[in-house]
């Protein structure tokens, strides 16, 4: 599986440093919750619609790395089991 976050679903409160802010969207919890769940190995991911210029406080910029961690060791996981 390969997994590609798009920051523009989250919730501005999560993360204001998008370009297109989503109302009512997704909480980092939400997305951490899914990704836990998987199965299917992961052989790739990114994490895409970052906008440093509109970031508040590099609070985007601390979700980015939250994720980026947390699909590193779903690689790692997949890695080791392959």
């Amino acid at each position: 599986m390969y997994i590609s976050i798009d920051l523009d679903a989250l919730d501005p409160a999560f993360a204001p440093g998008v370009s297109h802010h989503e109302p009512g969207g997704l909480t980092v919890r939400d997305i951490l919750s899914i990704l836990q769940q998987l199965d299917a190995p992961v052989i790739g991911a990114d994490i895409v619609e970052y906008n440093p210029s509109r970031d508040i406080n590099g609070m985007t910029a601390m979700v980015c790395a939250k994720l980026y961690k947390e699909l590193a060791a779903l690689l790692l996981r997949d890695c080791r089991e392959a």
